[in-house]
């Protein structure tokens, strides 16, 4: 994702590279399911899944009609809280295929079935929210709590402008493409053979519209700019932290996956990623309980 940073702050960094994505509360009624049906893609600031057979830790089970009564009406209970909505299977596999409408095969891959019920959350200001997210997950029948102010806030300032971006090795990277593969240039920073072959490999790539380089001092200028308020981020990352990388902006029929696959497997490259990829992994994880899928049906072309 990126180089390397002091001890400590090394992931936070690599995350935010990496990331460049129902019913109001009433007297608890006796079957949450049949509350009035509320868009999946309004905005709220913390989203409680319920478990499905698929989610990691619901040993193959689904909440059951119990367990949501009792977690509304602990919602509805905590004084953290200003609204509590629910969102049923049949609304937010609607809002899913409102969604991904352009992804045929992702569609054709999640149904009804596969999304999680879930309960939408506004938090009043001040609140503890780590506090709320941490009691709400231990509650029985809840597959996963997402702080969706806390995931939004973090990708946003690295949100880019162009679809794919393509990271090169800096020195002492552990990232396993900068370590093997390179003869003499293994874990050093991408050498400038590797970069023109990159540049070539990017111009006879079809579907690519333009494409920029940007060098290390601009990509540390940029990552301050955007951190200017972590400070303790930015003063513990260091300009040959930051890796340099091609942009570059793609036509929108193009199967963007296959270009980032082909371009990852270039020497000198740390990892590849593509916008379109990274939006809708978020959205999906944030917005419908899903982060297990494989690229492959996630970053499907559009059709």
């Amino acid at each position: 994702m990126v180089g390397e940073v002091p001890r400590g702050l090394r992931s936070s960094v690599a995350a935010l590279f990496a990331a460049m994505s129902i019913l109001v509360a009433t007297p608890a009624a006796a079957d949450p399911v049949s509350a009035p049906e509320v868009s999946a893609s309004d905005e709220w600031e913390m989203t409680v899944f319920l478990c499905i057979p698929t989610t990691y830790g619901c040993h193959k089970r689904s909440a059951t009609a119990k367990q949501k009564q009792a977690l509304r009406t602990f919602l509805e209970s905590r004084p953290e809280l200003s609204d509590v909505r629910f969102v049923n299977r049949a609304s937010a596999y609607e809002s899913f295929r409102r969604d991904f409408a352009g992804n045929r095969t992702l569609l054709k891959a999640v149904r009804a079935k596969d999304l999680p019920e879930s309960f939408r959350l506004r938090v009043k200001t001040g609140a503890d929210r780590d506090r709320m997210r941490h009691a709400v997950y231990r509650r029985p029948g809840v597959g996963d709590v997402i702080d969706q102010t806390v995931l939004y806030g973090d990708t946003q300032p690295m949100a880019s402008e162009w679809d794919i971006s393509v990271y090169m090795c800096v020195k002492g990277s552990a990232m396993p493409a900068c370590l093997s593969g390179r003869g003499k240039a293994n874990g050093k920073i991408a050498t400038l053979k590797e970069k023109k072959a990159v540049a070539k490999a990017i111009e006879g790539t079809p579907g690519v519209e333009t494409y920029i380089f940007e060098d290390q001092a601009t990509a540390y200028r940029n990552f301050v700019e955007s951190y200017a308020d972590n400070e303790s981020l930015v003063s513990a990352t260091r300009m040959s932290d930051i890796p340099e990388s091609y942009r570059l902006r793609m036509r929108s029929e193009t199967d963007w996956n296959a270009v980032s696959r082909r371009l990852a497997r270039l020497p000198g490259v740390s990892q590849v990623y593509n916008q379109r990829c990274v939006d809708a992994q978020t959205k999906l994880l944030a917005e419908y309980g899903r982060g297990d899928l494989p690229d492959s049906k996630v970053c499907a072309p559009r059709q």
